[in-house]
């Protein structure tokens, strides 16, 4: 049946390592594991909830400590990407020696909602108030992407045709300003949320089906005079349907309703306070069939060192079930896409938002690899008024570079697969293009598959020759960029000039660079072409075959060939090769190699071919045999001729594919080669693919690569530039 399902954890209080917390945690880890024992509506997590207290006192190695032992862990035991964690702050996410620095009007709690207001309300004095979650922040942003995360985060999903809005509100902006005489700490009743935080988040929100607030301190810590306020805004008709929290360290589940609306209040208990500590976590499932949920509690037994149903909070099996409460949902109209001359809706609107933030959060961290397919040479074609373009009509000599189709028909000189539907009273080369026959002969074009043509061609006498000089005229040709080639071109640069690449760690053990690997599967050399124009210095990376014996047998490897600029520390003159090309010996050690990611971006192409090369040699991957060699023999198949920290890169990154296809087999077998089935896939990848078919969007599918169809490949690149 259909439903959603979120795990609810809170209260970790990181500190450095220690071994009672590694049992508990390891514990917990495999408890969830084993989830589908608890209820087999829990086998599918969609989201996680962490309700405050990541840390100890708010400092920075102890959050990523929590990122290596609790987080990371978590994200692999239910298979989510980070995207899917969803974290608020609590009042252990101060960093409290920060109060040294802040004014002494607010050293000492709010007395009324007026002077809330005014703080909220006012940038300046609300950034006052959240300079002690520095340390929170900034981990927080740079691991699960959440904007402002320390104060009104939302998070918008769509799961099971449902809309989903997480809001995560900051109750411990004033926390440990209400001390006793002898310094202790007493924050019951002086704590505030705002209702400026939430205010238009809540409008933001109001077409959701389904509204979640997560705050770390329950309702009753707030101060008096917004209580009740608070209490009333969140479980209105307009308000969240949960509200999940933490801090009391006490598991218990219970519904609230009033005159104008109820909300379910779902405070977890603490992830740990120690290993004697009855330290507990939940999860939730919500039937979108009947609108009945059940909460599964769970509490940690020290005797048995294992995480057990909470009987004690539930007798009923640690288990609370309810009904969920009823809201006002908002329709709203389909939202235009002006561009396109259509509308999106709502969904895809949502799908799209929360596409672009998580993918450029990725970029500005260097965690993101391109795949280019022949596809991306679509964009920027001129179109003249009235004239139809076919595939057949592309030449080597025209501005723009092939699709793979396009390719295929032009090594199809004897237009062996057309003959079929030649036309019995003209030729197709002067059939109208209204004639009912066009459309099958389009039709039957836009199928041809290169891999079939070449071998076809390769059989036949001189075929060889005609593939090697098509080749070889192609990536010789200076074809004329388009935006996919400008945006790759100048990605560097932007990323240099706004600070992204200088913040980006590297080193041991890091996953980011501070520059991309760029994999194209295209012959020509256009990406290459657009790298010299916007004068941006890069290596290259090829494709060919080292030799062949009497037997036929080849010995495929890569090449190296670095581009500068022509004068040393001169960014405006022009990018030229440097030395030669320098082929790279298997298994090479990174630090001797001559290139590095964190120099200089790298184009990484795929099947070759390499610049100069002689036409007569098998420098490149095209026809059938070509990847049944290239890719089925095991000591020489990429996986193991690669170098080493290209592999690795990919093996680790968020892959991007863009005018990529998985129709043909050999790019179905090369994401195996690197990513064979039996790894987990932890990383979210995209496809962007204009106008998928049925097998596309299947084939998309059954890879676990969210597909990305909702707009042109052009005007997907406008929008991210926008937020980039």
């Amino acid at each position: 049946m259909a439903g959603i399902s979120w795990l609810h954890l809170s209260d970790w209080h990181q500190k450095g390592q220690d071994f009672d917390r590694d049992v508990v945690r390891d514990a917990l880890i495999n408890d969830i594991r084993k989830r589908e024992k608890i209820s087999p509506d829990l086998a599918k997590i969609d989201f996680i909830i962490f309700s405050g207290d990541v840390a100890y006192s708010g400092k920075k190695e102890e959050y990523e400590a929590a990122q290596k032992y609790l987080f990371d862990p978590v994200l692999e035991a239910t298979g989510l990407p980070i995207e899917r964690l969803f974290i608020i702050p609590g009042n252990h996410d101060i960093d409290r020696d920060a109060f040294e620095l802040l004014s002494n009007s607010i050293l000492k709690p709010f007395e009324s909602n007026e002077q809330v207001n005014r703080w909220l309300t006012d940038n300046k004095k609300r950034d006052r108030l959240r300079e002690p979650f520095e340390a929170y922040r900034e981990f927080v942003t740079q691991y699960t992407h959440q904007t402002q995360p320390d104060y009104s985060s939302i998070r918008k999903l769509y799961i099971n045709g449902k809309r989903v809005g997480l809001l995560g509100l900051n109750s411990a902006l004033m926390a440990g300003r209400n001390k006793s005489p002898s310094g202790e700490v007493k924050d019951y009743g002086e704590l505030i949320v705002g209702e400026p935080q939430f205010y238009d988040a809540l409008k933001q929100l109001a077409s959701f089906e389904l509204r979640i607030a997560v705050l770390h301190h329950p309702l009753g810590w707030l101060a008096g005079f917004e209580q009740d306020l608070i209490r009333k805004r969140l479980q209105d008709k307009d308000g969240c349907h949960f509200l999940l929290c933490g801090h009391q360290h006490e598991s218990e589940v219970y519904q609230v309703a009033g005159t104008t609306g109820n909300c379910v209040t779902i405070p977890a208990g603490s992830s740990y306070s120690n290993r004697d500590y009855h330290n507990g976590y939940n999860f939730v499932h919500l039937n979108l069939e009947n609108s009945n949920g059940t909460v599964y509690l769970r509490r940690w037994s020290d005797k048995r060192n294992q995480w057990i149903k909470d009987i004690e909070s539930a007798e009923d099996d640690g288990q609370v079930n309810f009904l969920l409460p009823q809201k006002e949902v908002v329709s709203l109209p389909p939202i235009p896409n002006e561009s396109q001359g259509k509308r999106l809706t709502f969904e895809q609107d949502v799908k799209l938002k929360d596409h672009f933030t998580t993918l450029v959060a990725k970029l500005r961290s260097g965690l993101v690899v391109p795949f280019l397919g022949a596809d991306i040479n679509l964009c920027d074609r001129p179109k003249k008024p009235n004239e139809i373009s076919y595939p057949w009509g592309w030449e080597p000599s025209n501005d723009y570079p092939p699709t793979n189709v396009e390719l295929a028909a032009y090594l199809d000189k004897s237009q062996e697969y057309l003959k079929t539907v030649r036309c019995p009273l003209c030729d197709t080369e002067t059939l109208p293009s209204d004639c009912p026959m066009m459309a099958a002969i389009v039709t039957k074009v836009t199928r041809l598959d290169l891999q079939h043509v070449s071998q076809y061609l390769n059989v036949r006498l001189q075929g060889e020759e005609t593939i090697n000089q098509a080749i070889n005229e192609i990536s010789q040709h200076k074809y004329t960029p388009n935006c996919v080639h400008r945006f790759f071109a100048q990605f560097p640069r932007l990323m240099n000039e706004r600070g992204y690449s200088s913040r980006i760690k590297t080193g041991v053990g890091s996953e980011a660079t501070r520059y991309q690997l760029l994999v194209t599967t295209n012959f020509d050399s256009t990406l290459e072409q657009a790298f010299l124009e916007a004068k941006q210095p890069f290596d290259l990376v090829s494709y060919t075959v080292a030799d062949e014996n009497n037997d036929g047998q080849i010995f495929k490897q890569f090449v190296h060939q670095k581009f500068d600029h022509q004068t040393d520390k001169d960014q405006e003159s022009p990018v030229v090769p440097q030395g030669e090309k320098e082929a790279i010996i298997p298994g090479t050690a990174p630090e001797n190699l001559d290139f590095s990611l964190n120099e200089r971006p790298v184009i990484l192409k795929l099947y070759g071919p390499t610049e100069g090369q002689d036409i007569h040699r098998k420098s490149f991957a095209i026809t059938e045999d070509h990847f049944i060699d290239y890719l089925a023999y095991g000591d020489s198949n990429p996986i193991h001729i690669l170098p080493i920290p290209l592999l690795n890169k990919l093996k680790i990154s968020h892959i991007w594919f863009l005018g990529y296809s998985l129709r043909y087999w050999h790019q179905r077998v090369i994401l195996h080669r690197f990513w064979p089935q039996t790894e987990e896939i932890r990383r979210t990848w995209w496809a962007i693919h204009p106008k998928p078919g049925t097998l596309d969007k299947e084939l998309w599918r059954a890879n676990h690569v969210d597909l990305i169809s909702e707009m042109s490949l052009e005007n997907y690149l406008n929008e991210l530039n926008k937020r980039l």
